[in-house]
């Protein structure tokens, strides 16, 4: 989302402008060059999760049964490109975790893992390829792109705009006391997802009140590459587990799994430490800041 609502433009307007604005991207996408790569899907995907933030925000003022077809299509769509993208981020899972304990244990030692898993790409690279040629997604996505651009946004307000954030708001600070609760991969993909449309949200209006908001954009896009992070580690482990012929042996298994757990102690202490100082206000008092663009982020 390059630019979020003006101050000049009314809060229809400028949600409708931003969601052609990204599905002209998206198309550009799919008829580049790039298409049926990673890189390709990386950027679809992003284009696909900023419609949903807004879609989510605006919900409240639209009809409810069109907007939950429209969600779960564009849901199922950023699915069916996940296989390619899970391939990929192992690869620079692997690579990243290994760097960041050098000089142990030896690259000659996990050459191996790093072999195979570069042949589970290729392998998900082939069948993506097969099965998502630029006919295939051009029509699919074809499909989401006719409901956003017909979405009526007339109801739409300022007002309600607010209100939106601030139930996604809402539902970080439910999502940060069941981590606390019980710190499990599923609880901290949750709260990253809720992030993620809290980061998308807010960037809408970060032009608003002077880039008052800016500070808290910075610290939720911190925090959702942490959340981030952790869950392509989780994903690295599950993979390993379900199969562990990828390390050739148990105790080179074992050692990377040793490696991913202790480094997602440390991002789940981070991600805690920054999401309590974010989400530290109650929901009124986020709504009230939104609103009246005034006070400290929580000093």
């Amino acid at each position: 989302m390059k630019s979020g609502l003006g101050n000049s433009e009314s809060v229809p307007e400028g949600i409708a402008r931003i969601n052609r604005e990204l599905c002209e991207h998206a198309r550009r996408i799919i008829g580049s060059d790039a298409t049926r790569t990673d890189s390709m899907v990386f950027e679809l995907r992003k284009s696909i999760k900023k419609l949903r933030a807004i879609l989510r925000i605006v919900r409240p003022a639209l009809d409810r049964k069109p907007c939950s077809k429209l969600d779960r299509l564009m849901r199922e769509f950023g699915r069916e490109l996940g296989g390619l993208r899970d391939s990929t981020v192992l690869i620079d899972t692997l690579a990243s975790l290994l760097g960041r304990f050098k000089p142990y244990p030896r690259e000659s030692a996990m050459l191996p893992v790093s072999e195979a898993l570069h042949c589970r790409y290729q392998v998900a690279l082939e069948d993506f390829t097969h099965n998502n040629d630029e006919l295939s997604l051009t029509s699919g996505f074809n499909v989401i792109e006719t409901r956003v651009l017909n979405l009526d946004l007339h109801r739409i307000s300022r007002a309600k705009l607010l209100a939106g954030m601030q139930k996604t708001y809402r539902r970080c600070r439910t999502g940060l006391q069941k981590l606390h609760a019980e710190p499990s991969t599923e609880n901290s993909h949750d709260l990253r997802r809720q992030v993620k449309y809290a980061w998308n949200q807010l960037r809408l209006i970060h032009k608003w009140e002077h880039g008052m908001f800016k500070p808290m954009v910075a610290d939720l896009d911190r925090l959702g590459r942490l959340l981030g992070e952790d869950s392509d580690i989780a994903l690295l482990v599950e993979t390993l587990q379900r199969h562990p012929e990828i390390c050739c042996t148990r105790i080179r298994t074992e050692f990377i799994i040793a490696l991913a757990e202790s480094r997602r102690t440390a991002l789940l202490s981070a991600s805690l430490r920054l999401a309590d100082r974010i989400f530290a206000a109650r929901p009124g008092y986020f709504g009230n800041w939104l609103e009246k663009g005034a006070g400290d982020y929580w000093v």
